[in-house]
């Protein structure tokens, strides 16, 4: 996946030391931040016993399935997860057996007549399923579509599925609905991840800026800092009935379906701004994450010159946060110059170096943040609330596609941010496109760049992947969401 790759200046590379040492001191009104400037060219290991070893090789997936870049345990119980490749295809892996089995479960790929285009940035971006899919069968998914029409080529569609009734191992491509389609002319920053909240039951889903360089597609500032556009931003959607109080979709989407914006989002009924947006202020946010613990939000933001970032919301933090793209990139305090990015018209911002959490009415900065040493590709990870790995237990696991490092914090308090700090875990580990966590909170990384989808083990293999009889799914007890849902648009 060539897209999440961007350029770094020499100019950027000269200035970055300073900022990055400015991000360490300490300010009123909030802790410092944690950045780094650390040379992708180290070699690190997780140590004994910590292993990572390759769970399904590239040799496993059938010819022409595409390139693999999510890995969705659905936690019904059977042992059998869901890969979904950039492409468009999504295959079965079955655990008991370890192997794929050789029917698509759905196949989007536009050469097999399926809406996907991909390419670079563009394809199928996300999977998730439903909190309760043991008894829905409903998954969504996040593409970019192929042409079809004037104007069409390149836009974000969000949709949802359905299991065949007949053969779970199988979906219906019949039960396709759209439920929003977001214009997205430029090909690059399109971002794209799916979660559901694990207190709201909430669809979250991460949107690309208007994309070019410097979020430029809408001039001035972009779209991050838009709230009256879609792109750029966190966006939360109702698609079970939670909230009685939810209003319709709002205009801002090229189509919009069957879901309901919850009444307790930050713009909503303020027009102009769109209903749907939680967040703002990002470039291009391709995964995140909620700890299954304290329902605290983690987003992976691609930067453009200068600065990866490692965003946090915590669940106690009122929305809309924003996180400052185009005004404002990882520690960069005197205006974007890094990235070469004009700041004229963006909102006077009372911090002056790198802290968290930032001062009233401040953009927020990241919690973690890398500066060039051939970090490009940022992949927000997840805090592991698993079991079989105690030495890394509350850790936040992230990676570089570009870099090839997974990192891992040594220390995570959100509550103490001057201590969080983190170190290079493994390396060797190029084309990194995401981690994924099972219903356990066990961790897996999503290798694309080399086919293939490894597991994080104790030093003996993950022999629970894909054991049949797990009934948890993003932090629901399958057949049990009643905490939260009402009715079923």
């Amino acid at each position: 996946m060539a897209a999440i790759q961007r350029n770094k200046t020499p100019a950027a590379r000269a200035l970055g030391v300073t900022l990055a040492l400015a991000c360490l001191a300490a300010a009123p009104g909030g802790a410092a931040t944690q950045c780094f400037n650390v040379s992708c060219g180290q070699s690190c290991t997780p140590g004994a016993p910590v292993g990572i070893s390759t769970l399904i090789s590239a040799g496993d997936f059938p010819p022409g399935a595409g390139t693999p870049i999510a890995f969705v345990d659905p936690g019904d119980g059977r042992g059998r997860w869901l890969i979904a490749t950039q492409q468009g295809a999504i295959l079965v892996w079955d655990g008991p057996t370890d192997t794929i089995l050789p029917t698509f479960f759905i196949d989007l790929r536009d050469n097999a007549g399926g809406p996907v285009v991909d390419g670079g940035e563009r394809g199928l971006l996300a999977l998730a399923v439903d909190p309760d899919y043991a008894a829905t069968g409903r998954f969504y998914v996040f593409y970019t579509r192929k042409d079809t029409g004037p104007g069409t080529l390149g836009d974000i569609v969000i949709a949802r599925y359905e299991r065949s009734a007949a053969d779970p191992d199988v979906a219906d491509p019949a039960s396709a609905t759209t439920l929003l389609v977001i214009d997205h002319p430029v090909s690059n920053h399109n971002g794209g991840w799916l979660a559901f909240g694990p207190e709201d039951g909430f669809l979250y889903v991460s949107t690309g800026d208007g994309g070019s360089s410097c979020d430029s597609n809408q001039g001035a500032n972009g779209d991050g800092q838009r709230p009256d556009t879609l792109a750029g931003k966190m966006l939360r959607l109702d698609v079970h009935g939670v909230d009685p109080e939810a209003g319709p979709p709002d205009d801002c989407g090229v189509e919009a379906g069957p879901y309901a914006v919850p009444s307790t989002n930050p713009y909503f009924g303020q027009e102009p701004a769109c209903d749907e947006v939680w967040g703002l202020g990002l470039r291009n946010p391709f995964r995140f994450s909620f700890d299954r613990q304290t329902a605290d939000l983690y987003i992976g933001d691609v930067g453009q010159n200068a600065w990866e970032e490692i965003n946090l919301q915590a669940s106690s933090t009122p929305a809309p946060v924003n996180w400052g793209w185009v005004c404002r990139e990882g520690c960069e305090t005197a205006g974007n110059a890094e990235s070469n990015c004009s700041t004229a018209g963006c909102p006077v911002d009372p911090g002056t170096i790198c802290e968290f959490p930032r001062p009233a009415g401040g953009f927020w900065d990241p919690i973690l943040c890398h500066h060039n040493g051939g970090w490009a590709s940022i992949m927000g990870g997840y805090r592991y609330r698993g079991s079989q790995v105690p030495s890394i237990a509350g850790d936040y696991v992230y990676g570089d596609a570009a870099c090839g490092q997974i990192w891992k914090t040594t220390t995570l308090n959100p509550a103490n941010p001057a201590a969080i700090d983190a170190a290079c875990w493994a390396s060797g580990y190029q084309g990194t496109f995401g981690f994924a966590e099972d219903t356990q909170g066990e961790l897996y990384v999503i290798v694309g760049g080399a086919g293939r989808i490894d597991c994080i083990h104790n030093g003996d293999g993950c022999p629970w992947a894909g054991a049949v009889g797990a009934i948890f799914a993003d932090g629901f007890e399958s057949g049990d969401t009643s905490a939260w849902s009402t009715t079923v648009p």
